[in-house]
């Protein structure tokens, strides 16, 4: 019987070779991953990268509560200010939102210049009731700077419910306010003028869509639709730098040439609130919180009314 000695010499190793299929796959991913990183880099990095590509909700960032309660008649009111320098922005949330909302815009409006972000009363951190109409949320916010000794000039910045607030609060306190931006409106009054006449068959759907959100408002905010929209229409903006920031949506039922109608009739009412000062910018990528979507155009466009504000005599 044939045995191997214990001193026979082990047979020589084999020579152990990386597959070709194998290689072919890492060069790939390290050419992906260069590209990547070069594309990042170009984009300001991860976060804007991230906002460019409609993924901007991967990138939202944990509110910091920084902010204080204040008092104001008896109520104590949370105010968020941050940041230094003149103008002073300040954000204006969505239905049942408060500073939070701003979360992700918030350190780049710091690095910028002086920002606040509140919570409405009702809401958030903040006592009090309901918002009864945009005319008392306008009281509310000029009590609540006055009273933390916030000062002006503003810029006021509102999204959704609170694009709708910022004009009204624009136009009742236009010797302190240089510079308005409506992050997706809700807007009514422009929906119903510009949007609704092309809707075709789809008019009234959209009409009872728009009843409903207001019975949503009605319920979350207490806010009293016929003088909120009478305040909306009696807003004079003329002459306000605004940027106008939306998510680019259509109706998909509808033929790309109405669609296309439809968002030039929606450009010309915002133009219609201060002709020769708006600049209108769709958000692609976006959902309706353009500001957690799309951080980056929201902090292009408050640069941008910064700037005209610093420019003016």
């Amino acid at each position: 019987m044939h045995s191997d000695r214990a001193d026979s010499p082990p047979p020589a190793p084999r020579a152990w070779r990386i597959p070709r299929w194998l290689l072919v796959c890492l060069a790939a991913v390290v050419g992906l991953a260069a590209a990547l990183a070069i594309d990042v880099a170009r984009s300001g990095g991860p976060r804007d990268w991230l906002a460019r590509h409609g993924l901007g909700a991967l990138a939202a960032v944990t509110y910091d509560a920084r902010g204080r309660l204040v008092e104001v008649e008896g109520r104590s009111l949370y105010l968020d200010c941050r940041g230094v320098g003149s103008p002073t922005v300040v954000l204006v949330a969505g239905m049942g939102t408060g500073a939070e909302t701003w979360a992700a815009v918030l350190p780049e409006l710091e690095a910028m210049t002086r920002v606040c972000a509140y919570d409405r009363p009702g809401i958030g951190r903040s006592e009090g009731g309901s918002t009864p109409d945009h005319a008392a949320a306008t009281a509310d916010l000029r009590a609540l700077l006055e009273a933390a000794g916030e000062r002006s000039p503003f810029i006021l910045v509102g999204h959704s419910l609170g694009a709708d607030m910022a004009r009204v609060m624009a136009s009742m306190d236009r010797d302190r306010v240089v510079g308005l931006g409506l992050i997706d409106g809700f807007e009514p009054d422009l929906f119903e003028a510009t949007v609704a006449p092309l809707l075709g068959p789809y008019r009234e759907e959209y009409l009872d869509r728009q009843a409903n959100l207001w019975d949503l408002v009605t319920r979350t905010e207490g806010l009293d639709r016929d003088r909120s929209l009478t305040q909306l229409a009696a807003a004079d903006l003329r002459g306000l730098p605004i940027e106008v920031v939306r998510a680019a949506r259509g109706e998909p039922r509808l033929d790309a040439a109405t669609n296309e109608h439809i968002r030039a009739a929606q450009a010309a009412g915002y133009e219609a609130l201060s002709p020769g000062a708006v600049r209108l910018t769709l958000a692609y990528g976006s959902g309706h919180v353009v500001q957690v979507d799309r951080p980056d155009l929201i902090v292009d466009a408050i640069e941008r009314l910064v700037s005209v504000a610093r420019a003016a005599p």
